[in-house]
């Protein structure tokens, strides 16, 4: 099996961009600590010598996270300036050419989503056009795909728990053969952060 392409979706940990829920009830300077470690949790999951790229918004802060990579052989790519669901399509259909070949999504706060997913999902994509790891929520924590479908992502109601319906609804549509991983959870609020502290604090993903 040739390695897909994996693709960090990073909304940088600053003001705004920080997850509303975790931004008002810990303050920004440890909301954007908890943003940081749960994406460099997420890279250390990635397989080995897979080839991976991190897509930040907002764009200006690609030389950033460059740095913050250091030496890691991730490429860092700025997404387009436009709501989330226009710079998801963008992402995925700028990677799905670039690597002509599978590439997966990811979203950097799903501290569950482990190389054994991640293994799992491109698998699944040796037979179905489109993997999704669904989140608790009713949002999404993985996206595989074999090539980048146009239109996709029309009509999906962000931000809301109708998003994973939106897209495998989307799937159906566009008659394309859809696989779904575990669903795991996000985190996107204080609770959903102590939990992955004290499932994750003592085993071999430790944070």
């Amino acid at each position: 099996m040739d390695s897909p392409a994996l693709v960090l979706l990073l909304d940088y940990p600053e003001g705004d961009w920080l997850p509303a829920a975790l931004r008002a009830e810990l303050g920004e300077s440890f909301a954007a600590r908890i943003v940081r470690l749960l994406a460099e949790l997420q890279l250390a999951h990635a397989p080995q010598n897979w080839p991976t790229e991190v897509h930040v918004a907002p764009g200006e802060r690609v030389a950033d996270v460059r740095r913050w990579l250091g030496s890691k052989p991730i490429t860092v790519h700025a997404q387009v300036s436009a709501p989330f669901g226009e710079r998801l399509a963008q992402a995925a259909a700028e990677a799905t050419t670039r690597h002509e070949d599978m590439v997966i999504l990811l979203r950097p706060d799903c501290p569950y989503c482990t190389v054994d997913s991640i293994v799992a999902a491109a698998k699944a994509l040796l037979e179905h056009d489109v993997v999704l790891g669904p989140s608790t929520d009713g949002d999404f924590y993985l996206l595989g795909l074999r090539r980048w479908p146009a239109g996709l992502l029309h009509e999906v109601n962000w931000g809301t728990n109708q998003v994973l319906f939106g897209i495998t609804k989307r799937c159906e549509e566009l008659a394309l053969k859809v696989r779904l991983l575990d669903p795991l959870e996000r985190v996107r609020d204080v609770p959903s952060w102590d939990r992955a502290v004290e499932r994750l604090s003592g085993g071999a993903g430790k944070i």
